[in-house]
């Protein structure tokens, strides 16, 4: 695939219009400017000239946070009554991460160049989910694009929040299990051994805990790499089975059969489904278009293969509540809840207040998780500090022992 620059005029308006197209050759861009009711002027291939600063740039990462504080600062701008051009050329200065700066300068010129703003997203859908360019174009349409990035906003900040709450939940228990990981390996590799050569230098027996322990001191001293190398590989092998669709399947198939984990899964793919639709059907798109731009959003493969039997049904005749009531992936609630929904013709608000429903049944069960876990952790990795250390002084008991007797 090759980048090629353009110029070209609107068949109707006679804008000129002015951008840049990835595509497999120049007979490829032409068909597709065509496409678009354009008279084209001229396309040339750009030289691929290696840029040190837009490559470290492409490697940064662009939050949710990030989209989130540059689709609310958009909406206010446009309700505010700023020219969109104007709005994008202040967002380019504002905005504080470099990737997602270029991509907005990017936009702002196609825009200035006659381009529709969803398709100068599209150009950027690294950045910019399907989702967003979809209700971007549905505001286009409609003249409501204020209203449009608002909704967006509100949708990304509660994703966000919802990321958020996870990170904060899960950060504690990491904390402890980092520790106790680095703790252990201190103990097997420094400690362990100086203490254990001086009680093999009194020709001490020592006991099962602690010939355990010493063995498992000897693999991290005198193998580590080994040990190192095993976790590497076993890293990429797990990455490779899971990159292929059927070994993703049977993965996230496992994670939903766990016990905790697996609930919490669902809350969080019922509430994203939930709020996704809600905003996606508000704005007037297509049910089978929106499922769609959902299933874009699904990380788990089994919900992603729900949602395209969901079309499929729906294709054929069948209402949507149907669909979700046949699954046995969704809860009751939701098949009965969108199928009142449908009977009031209040679907998107139905699901928006589902969504809200399954909001606080997850910061319910993040909280209690919260509470559980730590004192598990913390029970668990004091057991094993403890089976450490009391393996090391069970031969100093057995001396002492043998002496008083």
């Amino acid at each position: 695939m090759n980048e090629f620059a353009y110029r070209a005029r609107e068949k109707k308006t006679g804008r000129w219009r002015e951008g840049s197209i990835v595509a497999d050759d120049e007979a490829t861009v032409i068909r597709r400017l065509q496409e678009e009711d354009l008279v084209v002027v001229s396309v040339k291939e750009k030289k691929v000239t290696f840029d040190i600063n837009k490559f470290l740039t492409s490697l940064q990462r662009v939050s949710l946070r990030d989209l989130v504080i540059f689709t609310r600062q958009f909406a206010t701008m446009l309700r505010s009554g700023v020219a969109m051009v104007r709005a994008l050329s202040i967002l380019s200065q504002e905005t504080k991460n470099p990737r997602l700066k270029l991509a907005v300068e990017d936009i702002r010129k196609e825009v200035e160049s006659g381009t529709a703003l969803s398709q100068a997203l599209a150009k950027h859908r690294d950045i910019f989910p399907r989702l967003y360019i979809s209700l971007v174009r549905v505001g286009e349409t409609g003249g409501i694009l204020d209203t449009m990035f608002d909704r967006l906003a509100a949708y990304y900040e509660k994703n966000e929040e919802i990321a958020r709450k996870i990170r904060s939940a899960s950060a504690y228990p990491m904390a402890i299990i980092i520790m106790a990981i680095v703790m252990v390996i201190f103990l097997l590799t420094y400690v362990l051994p100086t203490f254990l050569n001086l009680l093999i230098s009194f020709e001490a027996p020592l006991p099962l805990p602690t010939k355990i322990v010493m063995s498992l001191s000897n693999v991290f001293r005198d193998y580590w790499y080994v040990v190192f190398s095993v976790v590497i590989v076993l890293y990429l092998l797990f990455k490779m089975v899971t990159s292929k669709p059927k070994g993703k399947e049977l993965w996230d198939k496992f994670i939903l059969k766990i016990p905790v984990i697996g609930r919490l899964n669902v809350l969080m793919v019922v509430s994203r489904l939930c709020h996704t639709l809600s905003i996606l059907l508000s704005g007037g798109i297509p049910i089978v278009v929106a499922l769609e731009v959902l299933k874009d959003t699904m990380d788990l493969t089994p919900y992603m293969n729900a949602i395209e039997d969901a079309k499929r049904m729906i294709t054929e005749g069948q209402q949507l509540s149907t669909c979700f009531v046949k699954s046995n992936l969704f809860p009751p609630m939701l098949g009965y809840m969108t199928a009142v929904g449908e009977e009031s013709g209040l679907v998107d608000e139905m699901l928006e207040r589902v969504g809200v429903y399954y909001d606080g049944e997850l910061d319910a069960m993040l909280s209690t998780l919260t509470a559980l876990v730590e004192p598990i952790l913390i029970a668990f990795v004091g057991g094993v500090v403890g089976f450490i250390v009391i393996s090391m002084y069970l031969p100093i008991f057995q001396i002492i022992s043998t002496l008083m007797e």
